[in-house]
Parts: structure tokens; sequence; C-alpha cells
């Protein structure tokens, strides 16, 4: 796993900070870019409609070196980048200047693979953490070895993050999980209830998660809308919308006192030569 180039740490710190002085809302976004470089305009235009606060990209098949740093040099965020040529690689893209960053946590078992990034700065919740996560797919067999790495990762990532959770600190995981938890997250549950990202192993690993002080953003305002955030390219998936909720927003319960919104950014996945996932989007005041 590359070292982020000092570079992409320290871009326009001292700018953003004089910003973000004073913001007293926070606005979050996550979302599988599916390639940084094909999609870079896609990400502007995003921002130029939403603008976020912070965005958690994952997905970004490019090496840290190879980001494209200076087309997104007009715009006011910190940049930090944990890349892997080719596959995966993470990002978060912050208007509020890091006081820490980590690409890697403890008992990883994929620490050669570009999966998490972290960064911890303050905003008008107090002291808060936010995590870009790619959790592993898991392969297109159940019962692979890969489907068994996946369930390991997430066994190792729940232990770091409950411990993080233990602390009187706002967190924040913007994340492709590659699980969809509750029949309500899939087009069809009965025909795909042994399918990849909705077995009953890796829904449990998931609802650990949320039975653990995390709450899911999107089904907090919307309990009972039946919304994806990713559709196979293929056959027609998004047309007819046959898709499955695997892209959210997790936050330490004592954040929920701040949440105000948070919804599924459709109209990104209509653009042409889309990322096959859509944006989520999150607002705190």
């Amino acid at each position: 796993m590359e070292e982020q180039p000092i570079f992409a740490l320290l871009a326009r710190r001292y700018k953003t900070s004089l910003i973000t002085k004073n913001i007293m809302k926070l606005k979050i976004a996550t979302w599988n870019i599916n390639s940084i470089n094909i999609r870079i305009n896609d990400l502007i235009d995003f921002i130029g409609q939403h603008n976020p606060d912070v965005i958690c990209l994952q997905e970004l098949k490019c090496e840290t070196s190879k980001f494209p740093y200076e087309l997104l040099s007009h715009l006011p965020y910190n940049l930090y980048i944990n890349g892997q040529k080719s596959y995966n690689g993470v990002a978060i893209l912050s208007k509020i200047p890091a006081d820490e960053v980590k690409t890697d946590f403890p008992g990883n078992l994929l620490p050669d693979q570009a999966r998490f990034i972290e960064i911890c700065f303050n905003s008008f919740m107090g002291f808060t953490r936010v995590i870009s996560l790619y959790a592993p797919n898991g392969g297109g067999e159940v019962g692979s070895d890969k489907f068994h790495i996946k369930l390991k990762f997430y066994d190792q990532f729940t232990n770091y993050i409950n411990n993080l959770v233990s602390y009187d600190e706002k967190l924040f995981i913007g994340a492709d999980y590659n699980i969809a938890p509750f029949d309500i997250d899939v087009y069809d549950p009965d025909n795909l209830q042994d399918t990849t990202c909705f077995t009953i192993v890796e829904k449990a690993r998931m609802r650990k998660i949320l039975n653990s002080g995390f709450v899911d953003n999107f089904r907090i305002i919307h309990p009972e809308k039946k919304e994806f955030s990713w559709w196979d390219y293929r056959a027609g998936a998004f047309e007819q919308n046959k898709g499955m909720r695997i892209d959210s927003i997790l936050s330490s319960s004592n954040a929920l006192p701040f949440l105000k919104d948070c919804f599924i950014d459709y109209q990104t996945r209509t653009r042409s030569k889309p990322s096959d996932h859509a944006p989520v989007i999150a607002m705190y005041e």
C-alpha cells in the first residue's frame, strides 16, 4: 500500500481552514466512483451541484501519484488519497484540514489493498472522525476463499470501529459496504438470498455493526423507503430498478441529534457512462 505524497496531505490547508472556520453545518457524501480518472468530470459536476464539505470516494482505480490533483486544484478541498494501481483505492476530500490521517487499521487482513482511509478534524459537533471504506466484494461464489476473507475483514474492521465508538467523538463511515443489510435494501430478496452481498452471514456482519452503537443515516430518515445505490451495468438493471443498497453513511449514535437529511443521488447514475453506484449524501446541523 502506497504512502501518500506530502502535497496530497497538505494541499491548500491554509486556504480551506479559513473557509471552514465558522461552519455550523456539515454535509458528507460517499460515492463509489468506479475510476476517478474516467469520471473526474462527473465528480466536478457532482461537487458543483451538491457542494459537500466532505466526500468519501471508493474504487479510485489509480495509484496515489496518478490521482488527478491538478483537475481539482480550483476546488476548496484538502485531498487525502490511498491509491492502488488499477484496483481498489479510496479517498477523502475535505474542506476542513485533517489533524490526523490513517491508511490502515489494526488487524487488517488485506493491508496491500487500498480499501481504507481515515481523517480526524474538529467540526461544530466537536472532535470528528471520518472513514472512507471499500469493503471486499467476496467474489462471485458464496463460500469461496474470497468470501471467507470478506467475513474476516469485517470482523477485524468491526473490532476497530467498536473501539473508536467508545470514545467521546463523532464517527462517520462513508462506504461501499458490499452488503445489503435488510430485505428492503434489494429489489428481489427471495431470489437473492444466496447471492454475494445478501447472504445471511454477510447481513449478520452488517447488523453487528448497527447493533454496536452505529446508525444507518439513510434508514433513519427513510425507514420504509426502498431505494438502491448500485445497479449492474448489464441487462438494463438500472432502467428496471433492479438494484441493491450497498453504499451508505453510518455514524456513531451520538451524531444522530445532528442528522437532518440523507438521500441517494439517482441523477448522477443517469449520466453518460456513469459509475454503477450512486452517491449518498447526509446533512448535519
